[in-house]
């Protein structure tokens, strides 16, 4: 899909109803770049990790990727948000959606909502990070229109996305 014309340039299966995995975390980088436009949150704010983002302890992340974050660390905004978007960091997910939202529940009802004002008619979102869940699932074409917004609605969340690698508490992790 052209960014600027919305053209669709190529297509197969386009509509095709598929789980979205870690394209998931498209639809968490554009609710945090909403809430970051928005003045909701900051870049430099610090949050505090709480027991579910934690790996360790949180049966659904073990083997997943992660930013190895520890219940009680304080982390900013900013290195959550490049967790996400460089390392795929599933507890940086949780740890974002519960800061910006409250709850993994609450930011879950926000992304569905700026799915539906998106016009993504065949993506419905069960979690913030996109380890497997029934009932949800997205397609081509509704990433390819995520994709999109994300480039033109929250241009700075998505230069974050060329970013290749980064380094959290002295552990280096290039993009998958």
């Amino acid at each position: 899909m052209d960014y600027a014309s919305g053209k669709v340039l190529a297509e197969g299966n386009a509509d095709e109803k598929l789980d979205p995995a870690s394209l998931t975390k498209i639809m968490t980088s554009y609710v945090v770049g909403q809430a970051l436009k928005a003045g909701k949150i900051k870049l430099t704010d610090m949050v505090t990790i709480g027991k579910d983002a934690w790996a360790t302890g949180n049966p659904a992340l073990r083997g997943s990727s992660v930013m190895f974050l520890k219940p009680g660390d304080q982390v900013s905004v900013a290195d959550l948000n490049k967790g996400i978007i460089i390392q795929s960091g599933n507890d940086a997910c949780i740890a974002l959606a519960d800061y910006v939202a409250g709850s993994q529940e609450s930011f879950i009802g926000l992304m569905n909502a700026y799915a539906k004002r998106l016009g993504l008619t065949n993506t419905t979102f069960q979690t913030v990070h996109g380890l497997d869940a029934p009932g949800q699932f997205s397609t081509a074409r509704d990433m390819a229109l995520l994709g999109k917004a994300l480039i033109h609605d929250v241009p700075d969340e998505y230069a974050l996305h060329k970013e290749k690698e980064f380094t959290f508490n002295n552990i280096r992790q290039a993009k998958p």
